[in-house]
């Protein structure tokens, strides 16, 4: 092979080494790529250039999708410095893999260039579209787990309606991300008595509703009411301004939410309304689950090697 062609294989295997490494945890995003990349070097092993190209583009959507969402949906706690170093690292891997398909050019015909060019926009429309969520506490059993890990629509996500799951930060601390319910739109208005939700005066039908706790807590479960705990912010004020006799009366454009396990999510009855604006996006899938207990040094397990701790039932479950 030419050198280019040797640098391209060798940042190809070790590109799919990687992928296949973490694939010990999280196999369902990470296999997928360590697949493409043993395709590009076997590829490049016999003398393809588009594996070389299309090993790049692959890349280049990668790293599109990773700007395009830090842009748009930045992460507090991921620091740019994080960001940038991954670039860098994907930008000489796609230059090793571009300089194999350059070294190859001309040597066979180029039949697989419109799987890898199929290939490369499909993936950078999927990483516009969706992101990957994981649900670490339990505020919307038994509809999300710990340990599920959710995919969630990013495009079309900032008009919810009465039902819908919505993933946003938190509006105390943008730092964390919830994913809750929307319960109530503007100018509903709404009440809890007794545990049972009351919306503009119907009774809810809601059989994704949980409530684990025994007894009847006077502000939880008789919502709005005198609180018994400290309110987030300026919500204790904003939540007697928005009254209106034993209601809640929810301000146009903005969103009530709650949590599916009813008496144990810190939620809207807590901290206040949330903004459409500030909405990240739906869930639409679960795509893994798995609940691993933490290792002595408090990392998780490796799943690929516990496969009983892998819940197979919930996984590509449609939500």
């Amino acid at each position: 092979m030419p050198n280019g062609a040797k640098f391209g294989f060798a940042a190809a295997l070790l590109l799919a080494a990687f992928y296949l490494l973490a694939a010990l945890w999280s196999p369902v995003v990470a296999l997928p790529p360590a697949l493409v990349f043993l395709v590009a070097a076997f590829g490049i092993r016999k003398g393809s250039a588009w594996s070389g190209y299309g090993g790049a583009l692959f890349i280049c959507a990668q790293a599109g999708g990773l700007i395009v969402g830090t842009v748009r949906f930045p992460n507090p706690l991921v620091p740019w410095g994080a960001v940038a170093f991954m670039l860098v690292v994907e930008a000489c891997a796609g230059f090793l893999l571009f300089w194999a398909g350059r070294s190859l050019a001309g040597r066979q015909p180029s039949r697989s260039r419109p799987a890898w060019i199929t290939l490369g926009a499909a993936t950078f429309l999927f990483l516009l579209i969706f992101r990957p969520y994981s649900i670490p506490t339990g505020a919307m059993e038994d509809t999300l787990l710990i340990g599920d890990y959710v995919l969630t629509r990013v495009v079309g996500a900032s008009s919810p309606s009465r039902g819908d799951l919505v993933v946003f930060p938190y509006p105390v601390d943008p730092r964390q991300t919830f994913v809750k319910r929307v319960v109530a739109t503007g100018g509903d208005k709404l009440r809890i008595k007794d545990k049972k939700l009351f919306v503009n005066g119907v009774p809810q039908n809601e059989p994704y509703a949980v409530h684990k706790a025994p007894y009847v807590d006077a502000f939880r479960d008789n919502f709005p009411s005198q609180p018994n705990v400290i309110l987030q912010g300026s919500w204790g004020r904003d939540l007697r301004s928005n009254m209106v006799g034993d209601e809640l009366l929810v301000p146009p454009g903005k969103l009530f939410v709650m949590g599916d396990n009813r008496d144990a999510s810190l939620d809207s009855r807590y901290w206040g309304f949330v903004d459409p604006k500030s909405i990240i996006g739906k869930p639409a899938l679960i795509y893994f689950s798995v609940d691993p207990p933490k290792s002595a040094v408090g990392l998780p397990s490796p799943v690929l090697l516990n496969p009983g701790l892998i819940r197979w039932r919930r996984m590509f479950n449609v939500l």
